[in-house]
């Protein structure tokens, strides 16, 4: 199970690239990241990339197969999106659709070994 985990963040980080590049046309990239101490690796999605990525059918795909422990969600402190302490009352779609509605929104998607992350950043 461990192994279909991993192997589905990372073809959804692979998606979330590509969506990002088809979308945001051939001068843009996202722009890759690692984090060494952690053992996770990511993009920083530019505001084109994330309103491409908003209106792909991905953000859907991985609410509907990832498992939800391995999904972690950073919201942005004004976000207006539900939450209550460490809990997001919002799917995928919603998280990145906000962050794509705001001018210079975006989000980071990173891939550790404790699951997929999704984080608003404006």
């Amino acid at each position: 199970m461990r192994v279909r985990t991993f192997a589905l963040a990372a073809a959804a980080c692979a998606g979330l690239g590509l969506a990002g590049l088809s979308g945001a046309g051939t001068a843009s990239a996202a722009t890759p990241f690692v984090i060494p101490q952690i053992g996770a690796a990511g993009v920083e999605l530019d505001h084109g990339e994330t309103q491409a990525l908003a209106e792909s059918p991905i953000p859907a795909l991985i609410d509907r197969y990832a498992p939800h422990n391995a999904v972690i969600v950073g919201l942005q402190p004004d976000s207006t999106l539900l939450q209550d302490g460490n809990a997001v009352f919002a799917d995928l779609p919603a998280i990145v659709g906000e962050a794509a509605s705001h001018p210079d929104g975006s989000v980071d998607v990173l891939l550790s070994p404790k699951g997929l992350g999704i984080f608003q950043v404006w």
